[in-house]
């Protein structure tokens, strides 16, 4: 038989006292965020018992003493900029560690994503719900809804688990920038990014081309903005500016890019100003997240403002709504954002 975990095996593998363990575990003050995020994943990845709950969540807001808290698995898988220092991903994180804070839940966070690493690192029955956060394997997520707790995902989907989805309002609000770029006066208006990279990125495609249908506008078929590849900012650059360059002198030279996010946004301007032409004057440019990017850049990006925190928030009131009532069908839900104009777009230079 297998020996029973400890307080004391955790904290000799954290590297802390017993009672710095205890008071993490409690959730009690006195130990800083960085210690207590160290002992909590050290306490599941060794299979402390928590003594999980059994029962549902009170009115949305667990409570419980030391060893009855409800625990809440928190997945970033650490692949491309799915990162927890990420300017939009580590927002939805911190929104989601705030909630269950605040309802006196434990999170615990990883951010490996293989199937077996992840099974090890938490005890099967420590878990009493899941929040997968961007793109999560197929082979995890199978684990997890062998678990029968409740899953919710933000921005990603997967046919084969039951679970509830949250998405920002991607297809609307891309039709929205681009309805407002045709309004100005602009015909010759290509999407930038890869369609392919995620549903995120593909409905943000969607709606742009929504918006150029309905005006009567060419939408390029399997144009090359729309297949960027690679994954750094050098490397979006000088494929812009590859792509861009191979269009110099065509009638059909875009007067405004609607770009997959703040970052492609940004590497735009920079491949246009290597070429000498000038944003917003000869060509517009918008982004979506509203990254910290967005604004400092010059000009300052028209963008799409996510509410990051808040969509965490969200995730963990619909994954406390599941505990409560295990009957509800699952929800997708597209949660509203707004556009925020800057100084990146104008009217398209006159012919």
């Amino acid at each position: 038989m297998s020996q029973k975990v400890t307080m004391q095996h955790v904290a000799d593998a954290a590297g802390v006292s017993k009672y710095v363990v205890s008071k993490s575990l409690s959730g009690k003050g006195g130990v800083n965020t960085a210690t207590r995020e160290r002992v909590l994943q050290m306490a599941a990845k060794l299979g402390y018992r928590f003594q999980a709950r059994t029962s549902g969540v009170d009115g949305g807001s667990p409570d419980g003493d030391e060893t009855g808290k409800t625990t809440v698995v928190v997945l970033l898988p650490n692949v491309r900029y799915q990162l927890l220092d990420s300017v939009y991903w580590g927002r939805i994180v911190d929104g989601i560690t705030q909630e269950l804070e605040e309802s006196n839940a434990r999170a615990v966070v990883i951010t490996d994503q293989t199937a077996d690493s992840f099974l090890s690192l938490v005890h099967q029955d420590n878990i009493q719900g899941f929040i997968g956060v961007g793109q999560v394997s197929p082979q995890v997520l199978q684990e997890v809804g062998r678990l029968q707790v409740p899953i919710v995902l933000i921005d990603h989907e997967e046919p084969l688990v039951k679970a509830s989805e949250l998405f920002a309002d991607n297809r609307e609000c891309t039709s929205q920038l681009t309805h407002h770029l045709i309004s100005l006066g602009h015909r010759f208006i290509y999407f930038v990014g890869n369609t392919d990279y995620s549903l995120s990125f593909l409905s943000r495609w969607k709606g742009y081309k929504d918006a150029m249908e309905e005006a009567g506008l060419e939408v390029p078929k399997q144009h090359p903005l729309t297949g960027l590849q690679g994954e750094t900012r050098v490397e979006h650059t000088e494929q812009v500016r590859s792509i861009l360059e191979d269009m110099k002198g065509q009638e059909e030279f875009p007067t405004a890019l609607v770009c997959a996010n703040d970052a492609i946004a940004t590497c735009a301007v920079s491949a246009l100003r290597s070429m000498n032409i000038g944003v917003p004057d000869q060509v517009s440019i918008t982004g979506f997240d509203n990254i910290e990017d967005a604004f400092l850049s010059e000009p300052r990006l028209t963008t799409v403002n996510v509410e990051k925190e808040l969509m965490g928030k969200r995730a963990v009131q619909v994954l406390f709504n599941h505990m409560n009532h295990p009957e509800f069908p699952k929800e997708t839900i597209y949660m509203s954002a707004s556009i925020i104009y800057r100084d990146s777009i104008t009217n398209p230079p006159e012919s």
